[in-house]
């Protein structure tokens, strides 16, 4: 063992991150990590719920740890290093959450009993309801659940042929929908 790896050991946390933060030795930031890296781990762990996603947030604490300790005023490193573990953990939380809700909605809106309003042999009376009601929607909305539906455009499609943003697509299908659903059931 190098003699400067040892002298960084006997060094308290407050010393080691002063080091850290100048960068006047490069070991700094690694040995105050490895003090907590059980902690970290386990604050991961416990989290991720497994330990392949753990081991990948570990390591991107331990990039977060390096970055953020020169742009904090840290008084308590091992509370610190929890408060940003378990922060950047609930951040992967929340966006695959929002990933997955994403997706969802995808497969909702793209699944075959809303991709296809009328689905095999309708009679002719209820195709004759489903125009009127269509006929009934707003002119954007209309437009949209017929590109849609019936043209089967995508929403970018659509967006450059009406020239209004995606989301807009999106709420005047969805709002459109609900028009229909609630004309026909009258």
């Amino acid at each position: 063992m190098s003699s400067s790896i040892t002298k960084m050991q006997a060094l308290a946390d407050q010393d080691l991150l002063s080091q850290a933060i100048a960068e006047s030795e490069p070991l700094a930031a690694s040995e105050l990590f490895s003090r907590y890296i059980e902690l970290v781990y386990g604050v991961c762990l416990k989290y991720m719920g497994n330990k392949v996603d753990a081991e990948d947030e570990l390591m991107h604490v331990y990039e977060l740890f390096v970055k953020k300790i020169k742009q904090h005023d840290v008084d308590n490193v091992k509370s610190w290093l929890f408060v940003l573990t378990k922060n950047h953990c609930l951040g992967i939380l929340r966006k695959k959450k929002r990933n997955t809700e994403k997706f969802d909605q995808f497969a909702v809106m793209y699944s075959e009993e809303n991709y296809h309003p009328i689905i095999g042999d309708e009679k002719e009376e209820e195709l004759k309801r489903l125009d009127e009601c269509i006929e009934k929607l707003n002119e954007i909305q209309a437009q949209c659940i017929k590109a849609f539906y019936f043209d089967k455009q995508s929403y970018e499609e659509i967006s450059s042929l009406l020239g209004i943003t995606w989301n807009k697509i999106r709420s005047n299908i969805q709002n459109g929908r609900r028009n229909l659903k609630n004309c026909m059931g009258k």
